[in-house]
């Protein structure tokens, strides 16, 4: 199925957004964490009647058997009057969205929604090129001294499980004060069997397109519940100048 979404993070990580079609240079709104007030992880099939985008999430009023309600994804674009599903999610109550300058009585945020459409599906799948290991790192990007690439880093990953590795990327997403940490996601140009993006959690603070080096330790399998696990993870990096 066609999902929107990125990528990803906790029990919490519902909250974040892992999908943004191009790097927003705003500040992002902090989430309020301590206002989750329910942990759903049942399936649910909506149909959307509103969209509202903010600086990193995309706000829904959506239906489900004649309920309405406001749902929050990562910034995406999702087309009013369509049916989709979504599992789990945290609700938020009395929410106040600063790039909206609203408040919400209730807002459900969840990893993402997913397109149930097998016909666009089977399409895309065809048409989409086949992903393959590549070594090549993107122009302007030069490993830190000691560091590896996420070719090597995910080629390897059942060797360096709990050491600590220096990577060197773009960055592609930064999700700011989810669960008392910044949430990086870092791209170099590489890529293996088709994994060419890392998860960071970092106290840094980056901005989208910045070329960095984080320094952090490997951690495989990570489960953070309600669905969201990490085949790789960094955990706790710090940047290397």
């Amino acid at each position: 199925m066609k999902k929107i979404l990125i990528w990803s993070a906790t029990g919490l990580l519902a909250l974040l957004v892992l999908v943004q079609c191009k790097p927003n240079a705003e500040k992002t709104e902090p989430v309020q964490v301590e206002e989750a007030v329910i942990e759903n992880t049942d399936s649910h099939q909506i149909t959307v009647k509103e969209v509202l985008q903010a600086n990193a999430y995309t706000y829904l009023l959506v239906t489900e058997k004649a309920k309405d309600y406001w749902i929050a994804i990562p910034k995406s674009e999702v087309t009013v009057g369509k049916t989709y599903s979504y599992k789990g999610g945290v609700e938020m109550k009395a929410f106040e969205s600063k790039d909206l300058k609203r408040t919400f009585d209730s807002v459900v945020f969840v990893e993402g929604i997913v397109d149930p459409n097998p016909v666009a599906e089977t399409e895309t799948a065809a048409s989409a090129p086949k992903m393959v290991s590549s070594k090549e790192l993107t122009k302007g990007i030069t490993l830190a001294k000691g560091g590896i690439s996420l070719f090597d880093l995910y080629g390897t990953r059942d060797k360096l499980a709990g050491k600590t590795v220096i990577l060197t990327g773009k960055v592609v997403k930064f999700m700011p004060q989810i669960m008392n940490k910044n949430w990086v996601h870092l791209q170099d140009g590489s890529n293996f069997n088709g994994f060419n993006d890392i998860t960071i959690t970092t106290l840094e603070k980056v901005k989208v397109d910045d070329v960095v080096s984080f320094k952090g330790k490997v951690v495989l399998n990570k489960d953070l519940g309600s669905g969201y696990k990490y085949e790789v993870l960094i955990e706790d990096a710090v940047l290397v100048k």
